[in-house]
């Protein structure tokens, strides 16, 4: 009597054990046949006889003169200010250098000091050459040497240059830092991803 009631536990143990593990397996189960998010979708932009993609949520409108090609507006969280990307194009053998250019865009921005910012300039891995000028500080947009304006304060500029058989693009994204910050990965991979339009090899998605 006293070896049937010792055994008791060990077969409420037993049972308990297989009947957690048995609902692990369906929830495992039921897990696994949830849908997976789809990554966001990118839009195409064609330029010249480009293509690459920017994130869907980016916002097409008419480009404002017409040296750009392209012009978008970037939302912000929050319904804070947003950012914008436009891109340019001068002509074949137009547009300067990129010591010239960015000599030009460094006489915009001042530290918090009123002191010369220094540039941030990396190479890009794309199909096409491509180079990329960081500067962030108090910001005076203008067409020529020299700010223009009252500066704005804490904003970031991204600046490419990017080498085409018609003529260098420049493709710039510029606004508040912060927000600027949070689209670079998007604008980079704009850039990288700039192809011929009929490449067989698709430009991967901004968006994802």
């Amino acid at each position: 009597m006293s070896s049937r009631v010792s055994n008791r536990p060990r077969f409420v143990r037993r049972f308990v054990s297989v009947w957690l593990l048995a609902g692990l397996g369906w929830t495992g189960l039921l897990s696994a046949a949830e849908p997976a998010l789809a990554p966001a979708a990118g839009q195409p932009l064609e330029l010249l006889d480009l293509r690459s993609t920017v994130p869907a949520d980016w916002v097409l409108e008419e480009p404002q003169s017409s040296m750009r090609l392209a012009q978008l507006k970037v939302p912000a969280d929050g319904g804070l200010e947003g950012a914008a990307m436009v891109v340019y194009y001068f002509g074949p053998s137009q547009g300067g250098t990129l010591e010239a250019n960015v000599e030009r865009w460094q006489s915009q921005f001042t530290g918090p000091d009123g002191d010369p910012v220094a540039p941030e300039i990396t190479e890009l891995n794309g199909a096409l050459p491509a180079k990329l000028v960081v500067l962030r500080g108090n910001y005076a947009r203008g067409v020529g040497v020299g700010p223009v304006g009252e500066a704005l304060p804490d904003r970031m500029l991204l600046a490419a240059i990017v080498q085409t058989p018609q003529g260098n693009l420049y493709p710039q994204l510029h606004g508040p830092a912060a927000v600027v910050e949070q689209a670079r990965p998007a604008f980079v991979a704009f850039v990288e991803g700039l192809a011929p339009a009929n490449s067989a090899t698709e430009p991967a998605s901004a968006g994802e």
